[in-house]
């Protein structure tokens, strides 16, 4: 089944499941659930379903280019949710460009899925670093 876009009014109680999975693998993730549902509810985020799971979708803009990047934003299902967007690829890069998307982008926090990426023609052009400023014990303190 190709990925549908969803009402996820309609979805909540998998979906839900599904994404509190994955902040609790990866507690540092600075959302909830419920922001979740809150963006795709407001516009701002859009849910596609598929026999497999999910994956959310935002559109991110570039602040001095204006250029539109179809980045998806959290994914989850049978497996891995990232492999549903590994299996759809080709139907979500049309997704993107549909709506005026030059660029298709993913974040994971997830070791060993560069060769993954790399092999679908992704490049890796940054990797994101964050340290919590209230751990003052990298400091010395």
């Amino acid at each position: 089944m190709d990925p549908v876009v969803a009402d996820i009014r309609k979805e909540w109680s998998w979906v839900e499941f599904g994404i509190n999975e994955i902040l609790n693998q990866f507690h540092w993730f600075e959302y909830r659930a419920e922001d979740v549902y809150a963006a795709c509810v407001n516009g701002s985020a859009v849910l596609y379903k598929t026999d497999q799971g999910f994956a959310i979708f935002v559109i991110e803009t570039h602040p001095l280019t204006g250029q539109k990047t179809f980045l998806c934003w959290i994914a989850g299902g049978k497996g891995k949710g990232l492999g549903l967007v590994k299996q759809h690829f080709d139907f979500f890069c049309e997704e993107g460009r549909k709506i005026g998307c030059t660029r298709f982008k993913t974040r994971t926090a997830i070791d060993g899925l560069d060769s993954m990426f790399t092999g679908m023609g992704f490049r890796c052009d940054m990797r994101d670093f964050s340290y919590d400023l209230a751990d003052k014990s990298a400091l010395g303190e």
